[in-house]
């Protein structure tokens, strides 16, 4: 994945320098809606493609810039919409676009190519899989897109340093898979086919490889990725949002559905969030709690606001440099679990006089076990595999993540 290096805990003469050119030293920007109209520029060719029934499709993005903004280098986030890969349009994310550029940001809403099979019956994993390294193909292509811009007309006066990519739903699935996937990921066999046979992980969306398609972080609106465990430790730090019972993109893992049916396994921001704990991937995950809604926390506008100054919060830390933190403000950083692998018995040291809750997730995010407060643990009743300790202290809300191998 991505070898993205964020100097996110050292400032220095030189970055404080750094800060001021891109707008951090107005404590605002980035924060809060600092400009009042928005100028958008529309239907922009970034590139093209044949779809999975073989239609040919034009690709075109829309970019949204804050009037008034003199700044020479503004962070980019570039956007996907929602629906279930099979419908939508780039105006669908126009309301997340014109926020964003508010508050300084360059926003940009990009099209993709959709399923455009019939739907009965409805398409099968294995063409929503290729539909989705389409959808991936594309999101690169915009973003190389947005580079060569800057190296040559430089119209848009992004700093390519600053790119973040995002989404709702689909989009927000497509945004993680752009982010995340690499050479190095376990990817099963027919999966490396389809990205073999779509131009290879960096697409056939458009030519101009000589521009990167690295980002610096990901905003997730209810999406997730096929396996969780494509997560490295290198990879960008991500923000999400998500219904803790979706019924459309799992909050944890299991399968996504269209029009009720399940289509494709999905490991949703749950999983994603607790494998990139364990990683030390820095992350937030809001969870909208006793909801089986998707997307239900964009109903109103005092919510739309709320959740999108939930993003931005997470994102100027990344902007600014400032240092972002994890879910939890304080991590359990001296709990040291042993032995590891294990064949059942673990110790869970350094909780001294803790209030703390133990639970046991696998990789999908589902909660087998909770151990309360027992800092002594046997797992002889789990199968061989690896698993997720997650601690919490219960009076500061502290958080340990930790992967736990089962080896007999």
């Amino acid at each position: 994945m991505k070898k993205i290096i964020l100097y996110l805990f050292t400032i220095s003469i030189s970055f404080n320098l750094q800060a001021q050119n891109i707008g951090c030293d107005d404590s605002n920007r980035y924060v809060d809606d600092i400009f009042a109209v928005v100028q958008l520029t529309s239907n922009l060719k970034f590139g093209e493609g044949e779809t999975i029934f073989g239609n040919f499709k034009e690709l075109f993005l829309d970019v949204y810039e804050p009037v008034g903004d003199d700044l020479e280098e503004r962070p980019v986030i570039i956007l996907a919409f929602g629906g279930s890969f099979i419908g939508g349009s780039k105006e669908d994310v126009s309301f997340l676009c014109e926020s964003y550029a508010r508050k300084g940001y360059v926003a940009v809403a990009i099209d993709y190519r959709l399923y455009d099979g019939p739907l009965l019956p409805l398409p099968n994993a294995e063409q929503m899989t290729e539909v989705v390294i389409k959808t991936v193909s594309d999101m690169k292509a915009s973003i190389r897109y947005m580079r060569e811009d800057a190296a040559t007309e430089n119209k848009f006066r992004i700093d390519t340093d600053l790119v973040f990519v995002g989404g709702v739903s689909a989009g927000g699935i497509t945004a993680f898979h752009t982010a995340v996937l690499d050479d190095s990921d376990n990817l099963p066999d027919n999966i490396r086919m389809i990205i073999d046979e779509n131009g290879g992980l960096e697409g056939n969306s458009s030519d101009n490889f000589q521009y990167s398609s690295a980002v610096q972080g990901i905003v997730n609106f209810s999406g997730g990725l096929n396996d969780a465990s494509w997560i490295d430790a290198e990879d960008p730090p991500f923000v999400s949002i998500h219904d803790d019972m979706d019924g459309v993109v799992p909050y944890a893992g299991g399968f996504a559905k269209v029009f009720d049916f399940p289509i494709i396994y999905m490991e949703g921001s749950k999983s994603c969030q607790l494998v990139g704990d364990s990683l030390g991937v820095v992350n937030q995950l809001k969870t909208i709690e006793n909801s089986d809604g998707h997307v239900s926390y964009f109903a109103s506008l005092p919510e739309i606001t709320t959740n999108i100054n939930y993003t931005t919060d997470f994102l100027v830390n990344i902007v600014c440099q400032e240092g972002t933190t994890s879910t939890s403000e304080n991590t359990l950083e001296s709990v040291q679990i042993y032995p590891n692998p294990t064949s059942g018995p673990i110790s869970i040291s350094n909780l001294e006089d803790q209030n703390i809750s133990v639970d046991l997730y696998d990789l999908m995010g589902r909660k087998l076990a909770t151990f309360g407060n027992s800092t002594s643990i046997d797992l002889s009743n789990f199968s061989n595999g690896m698993y997720l300790i997650n601690i919490v202290n219960k009076e500061t809300a502290s958080v340990n993540t930790t992967r736990i191998i089962i080896e007999r």
